[in-house]
């Protein structure tokens, strides 16, 4: 959610265009859609047949460029801006650690970079598919500019990935709309959102589709509901069997809290007249109307105590106390699941993975039990379940 205040406005760049040369200083996505290039693991391993119907563990998480709880200048509680590549593949390390106990057949990952000061020039893509049992991955910029002079955030090369063990046939960048509420030297050198898609071949003849989604946080102008909006409508015209994870930076309709939360500062660090602006949960219905959650509104529950069991945001880590002396945990759900109808997910195996020690599916859940320690691993709780995709 964190990687993009609105007080990256102020980007002292003037002086930078001559050191840098011809090279674009930060690169525009014109086309609507775009195929991106495939990766693959240097040495495939082999899937095994998906059953039939097939049945495949999606995981969709954001591994908050593998900062930890680092407390970032980009979280509004911290004052750092860049890690060191000993900090970085610890943390990378424990996040390999947590997929390789969730196994995914398919992996959504948001805020992925390859190629950023702040993360030490880490290929978090290749970093990933060297790790893990995943096969092949779709990386889809949404930032990618050589110089941030603002705070000293320097070369940035930020994304989302799709990672799968099955062949990633096609791959696309589905360009979202950009803000209209900054200066345009600010929009110049600012995140690009972006849909991921890629076409999962599961076996020969037999394809489905995943989506990877990251929507604005900061915006006061109405874009991040627009790309919102924009998800829904791809998902209802894709003809395959699909389906989407994601930060969807909004809560869900039936959301109790929706503001004041516990990790929101009186006094941000980043900023003195940073405000989180108001959330529009009843964006979110028509996914829960016309798709499959990973997680119903009936079971998400009525009441705030219920719902904190399926929260998936936290600024603030266990370490970390806020300004009442709280510690930090979850205490927002912003990451989701769907997918199209008439697929489904398997009673059991659907989960917000939120603790160590935690039955993935609940006390009857047919997941694993988790060893890492998952609060400290990002701001973000992965989400996951096993997809049975039925025709």
């Amino acid at each position: 959610m964190r990687e993009g205040r609105s007080s990256l406005g102020v980007l002292a760049v003037a002086s930078s265009f001559a050191a840098l040369g011809c090279e674009p200083l930060a690169v525009d996505y014109e086309a609507a859609r775009e195929d991106v290039p495939v990766y693959r693991r240097s040495a495939v391993i082999e899937p095994g047949d998906p059953g039939s119907p097939a049945e495949l563990r999606v995981v969709a998480w954001n591994v908050k460029y593998g900062a930890g709880r680092i407390p970032f200048w980009f979280d509004c509680w911290g004052d750092r801006v860049q890690m060191s590549k000993a900090e970085v593949d610890d943390n990378l390390g424990r996040i390999y650690a947590l997929v390789n106990e969730l196994d995914p057949d398919v992996l959504m990952a948001e805020e992925i970079e390859v190629n950023s000061r702040r993360s030490a020039y880490v290929d978090m893509v290749r970093g990933i598919l060297e790790h893990t049992k995943l096969n092949y991955a779709a990386y889809y910029e949404t930032w990618n500019s050589q110089y941030v002079a603002s705070e000293g955030v320097g070369r940035i090369n930020l994304g989302n990935a799709i990672f799968s063990k099955y062949p990633i046939q096609r791959a696309e960048r589905i360009r979202q709309e950009d803000r209209t509420d900054q200066s345009g030297l600010t929009q110049m050198f600012y995140i690009h959102r972006a849909v991921g898609r890629a076409e999962l071949e599961l076996r020969p003849g037999e394809r489905a589709t995943a989506f990877v989604v990251h929507t604005e946080a900061y915006d006061n102008d109405g874009t991040k509901q627009r790309q919102i909006q924009q998800m829904r409508d791809l998902l209802a015209a894709e003809t395959l069997p699909a389906v989407v994870g994601g930060d969807f930076n909004e809560l869900p309709p039936t959301a109790v809290r929706r503001e004041q939360f516990l990790d929101e500062r009186r006094t941000a660090v980043c900023s003195d007249d940073f405000a989180q602006p108001p959330y529009t949960p009843e964006k979110m219905q028509p996914f829960y109307d016309e798709f499959v959650p990973f997680v119903s509104l009936e079971r998400y529950g009525a009441t705030e105590a219920e719902q904190q069991r399926y929260y998936t945001h936290s600024v603030l880590g266990p370490d970390d106390r806020n300004d009442v002396g709280e510690p930090g945990f979850w205490n927002r759900s912003l990451d989701y699941l769907f997918a199209t109808k008439p697929t489904t997910w398997v009673a059991g195996t659907t989960d917000v993975v939120q603790v160590k020690g935690q039955r993935v599916g609940g006390e009857d859940g047919l997941g694993p039990v988790i060893a890492s320690d998952v609060l400290r691993l990002s701001d973000h709780a992965p989400v996951t379940g096993v997809w049975q995709v039925k025709r």
